[in-house]
């Protein structure tokens, strides 16, 4: 069916291809990719915040409390319990290291193409971040459990829980260290030969790609 106007060698998908409507082949522009590394060490800190972040919002549920008795509106007297403190403190440490180190496993074992100092780097700085916000979310996840003593001032006779201060200090050095050495370890205990395979493989994946695009092309 032809239509007034419009001729039958004109080609619709002209602009579409690499065809320019009368057999032959054009350069396309070459579009810009993405370098993929950006995009692994956005997720490696995207992950690292958000399992530190439920992390802390659990131990700031779990930590242990104080017993307060409020004896008026001003003056509450606190039941101090023996390693209170102290528990919260450790819970802190052991928790921020473990995390840091499982997740650095994780990375070393999931991209092996980004091993490498970079990525060493990469994770303690994001380790420290991350406990960060395990140490925020878990204040703000204690406060929304047992409240903040300013509630409890009306209610003379009453007993409430409070969770004490926590300051790391030192503690925020936990975890990037046990990152750092998590990975460190993990690519001194992993052979060379399965170092070169992981090589050789990406290698082989990326010259099947471009004899694919030669083909196509």
């Amino acid at each position: 069916m032809t239509y007034p106007g419009i001729t039958s060698d004109h080609n619709p998908y002209d602009g579409y291809t690499g065809d320019d409507g009368a057999g032959n082949k054009r350069n396309l522009p070459n579009r810009k990719k993405i370098n993929k590394s950006v995009g692994v060490y956005a997720g490696v800190f995207a992950l690292t915040l958000a399992l530190y972040a439920i992390g802390g919002a659990a131990w700031g549920l779990l930590r242990p409390t104080y017993t307060a008795y409020v004896e008026d509106a001003e003056t509450a007297s606190i039941a101090v319990e023996t390693n209170t403190s102290f528990a919260g403190y450790a819970w802190f440490a052991i928790a921020t290291g473990v995390l840091a180190a499982a997740i650095a496993l994780f990375v070393f074992l999931r991209t092996p193409q980004h091993r490498g100092p970079v990525m060493l780097l990469w994770l303690g700085i994001v380790s420290i971040a991350g406990s960060v916000a395990f140490l925020v979310f878990g204040n703000v996840a204690s406060t929304m459990l047992h409240g903040s003593p300013s509630d409890y001032a009306s209610a003379i006779g009453a007993s409430f829980q409070v969770a004490p201060t926590i300051t790391p200090g030192v503690a925020f050095g936990v975890a990037p260290f046990l990152s750092v050495c998590m990975y460190w370890c993990a690519a001194f205990v992993t052979p060379e030969e399965e170092i070169d395979q992981d090589d050789a493989g990406q290698g082989t994946s990326k010259a099947s790609g471009s004899e694919m695009t030669g083909a196509s092309g």
